[in-house]
């Protein structure tokens, strides 16, 4: 999947990777480092927006003006031309994987972006049953995006055209394997499954055990490269270590792979900071 790309889309990729499986990690600790959390999640949209740059065109922020006057809602409708296109997955190409290529546009256009319509449920029988029911009003309506704004007038507007603007781009069909926006999300998606294969591995990497420094460090690289490992994860570490630096490899021979290394007759203990083991009493 990743060989249709090129190379700076592919370490686009294993950045975001690399981002996200932080991100899963520090889910482990909630409401602990929440200036960390924030700061991830900012570089994460940074990312994602660098990923989906099509053809180099890069997005450039909104310049919104000062806010005069009273706060307003507006919304604007945006039909899927799927009449003259039937076969064409439109609510996927919106959607993007988990729905996050429509969160990105949320983000980026400060628009709420509902697909609304007759063929907007992804179960069929569940839509038909909900057809004519309060609150069900939109499955009466042809299949279309509906783009909701709140802000003063003059910022709404603004904030809205850039919208439509955007979707309009995402229903444009492309040919198979000619769509480069459907290739970075299926990208993604793998990221998001945990089954996207690094750039740069050639063959399977283990995730804990003998050959993962092979999988994590380029071919051809030099030395100096950085190495994504845990830093608490001390026999991977060591392993890392030693294949980027052929001096390490005796001191990986020599430890016990259990936080300890011994080196030149002296014991240094490696522990993660929340897991201290008593010392045994001399």
């Amino acid at each position: 999947m990743c060989d249709n790309t090129n190379p700076s889309t592919q370490s686009i990729a294993d950045y975001l990777a690399q981002l996200l499986k932080d991100r899963k990690q520090l889910a482990a600790f909630p409401n602990v480092f929440m200036h960390m959390e924030r700061l991830l999640d900012e570089e994460i949209a940074k990312v994602r927006a660098s990923l989906f740059q099509i053809n180099g065109v890069k997005k450039e922020p909104l310049i919104l003006p000062e806010p005069e006057g009273m706060v307003t809602t507006l919304t604007e409708k945006v039909y899927v031309p799927v009449k003259e296109h039937p076969d064409f997955n439109f609510v996927g190409r919106i959607l993007g994987p988990r729905g996050m290529t429509a969160k990105q546009l949320e983000q980026e256009t400060g628009c709420k972006i509902m697909v609304r319509g007759k063929g907007s449920m992804r179960d069929k029988k569940k839509e038909d049953a909900n057809r004519g029911k309060p609150n069900w009003e939109h499955l009466a309506d042809d299949l279309h995006v509906l783009l909701t704004v709140e802000d003063t007038e003059n910022r709404a507007k603004i904030k809205l055209a850039r919208a439509v603007d955007e979707v309009k781009r995402l229903l444009v069909p492309q040919a198979d394997g000619e769509d480069e926006l459907k290739k970075r999300q299926l990208m993604e998606l793998a990221i998001i499954n945990g089954t996207y294969r690094d750039s740069s591995s050639k063959v399977s990497v283990p995730v804990n055990g003998a050959g993962a420094a092979a999988g994590l460090l380029s071919p051809g690289e030099p030395a100096h490269q950085l190495i994504y490992a845990s830093p608490y994860d001390y026999a991977n570490y060591a392993a890392l270590t030693a294949a980027a630096n052929p001096l390490l490899a005796t001191e990986y021979a020599a430890a016990d792979h259990a936080g300890v290394v011994r080196r030149a007759g002296r014991v240094a203990m490696r522990e993660h900071p929340y897991q201290r083991t008593a010392l045994p009493a001399p």
